[in-house]
């Protein structure tokens, strides 16, 4: 496991090998190595975890960890640690790495480790690292004004899985920042999918709707069900763009930034380009839930 601040003496690091797990230190990023030959770097083939804490606990641990063995999974990887043995080494990462009253960005990587023949790989050798730095908020505009996306054709090969292939959003950083937009919203035939980082909803008389199929599953987008069910209706199906701008409302949701209004989409506003009630009462409701969080 790598960790982001300066060396110390308390180091701890771990390796795979046949189905065993040895943890013995903490490696400062500086320090940390991954083999040249590392298939997750000639062939682009991992998975990949990422949460961030509340109260300085890993949010929904469980939730992540059970996405991130079926990512592992579905890829014929394995993660070559228990859960216990995963939320002792994040403990100590962010005691280590996170000042006090701050909260932390969890990243878990697991690739197929040593390559064998420059394709082939090794199933009980996987690399497993985890890195742990603290969080950068969000800017509080995008709450309270709302966000920007812009929209791009593209489906992802395993959309269900969390791979490392970020392709697509890497070459699109330029566009999006260009444009001012916090996400890229990925559509696939007329139907509106998921954001790079983010899964998306859009409110339409007062009902919640999100895509069903050729997503990933965000652990943040079910939490955000979760409370949202007993005060709105609910429809997980395909989403058109038509139906997407002819929405009254957006938001995203995203480890990472929490509920997200989205107020506009290319260059057409959504509804009347202002944060509606209902996505407040979901932010309402999510901030609730993470409050008291245990």
């Amino acid at each position: 496991m790598a960790h982001s601040s300066t060396p110390v003496d308390d180091v701890l690091a771990g390796k795979g090998n046949r189905h065993r797990y040895a943890c013995r230190k903490l490696t400062p990023v500086s320090k940390a190595k991954i083999g040249v030959n590392d298939i997750g770097l000639l062939r682009g083939f991992g998975t990949y975890e990422a949460m961030t804490t509340f109260g300085r606990r890993p949010f929904m641990l469980k939730a992540h960890l059970e996405r991130f063995r079926r990512s592992t999974a579905g890829l014929k990887l394995m993660l070559p640690a228990s859960d216990t043995h995963i939320a002792k080494i994040l403990d100590r990462l962010i005691a280590h790495n996170v000042k006090k009253g701050k909260e932390a960005v969890i990243r878990m990587i697991v690739t197929g480790g040593e390559a064998i023949g420059g394709i082939e790989y090794d199933r009980g050798a996987p690399t497993f690292y985890i890195l742990v730095e603290q969080l950068a908020p969000l800017a509080p505009k995008f709450y309270s004004k709302g966000s920007s996306l812009i929209i791009h054709e593209f489906q992802r090969q395993f959309p269900e899985v969390k791979t490392t292939n970020y392709i697509e959003a890497v070459l699109l950083q330029a566009e999006r920042k260009a444009a001012g937009a916090l996400e890229i919203l990925y559509v696939s035939e007329g139907k509106v999918l998921e954001c790079a980082t983010s899964n998306f909803f859009i409110v339409k008389n007062g009902v919640l709707i999100t895509a069903k199929k050729n997503i990933l599953e965000g652990i943040t987008r079910k939490v955000a069900l979760d409370v949202a069910r007993p005060h709105f209706k609910i429809e997980i199906r395909d989403v058109s763009v038509d139906e997407m701008y002819r929405a009254d409302e957006a938001f995203l949701t995203s480890s990472f930034k929490g509920i997200v209004p989205v107020v506009k989409v290319g260059k057409r506003k959504i509804g009347n380009g202002t944060v509606g009630p209902v996505t407040k009462r979901v932010m309402q409701l999510f901030h609730e839930f993470t409050r008291n969080y245990e």
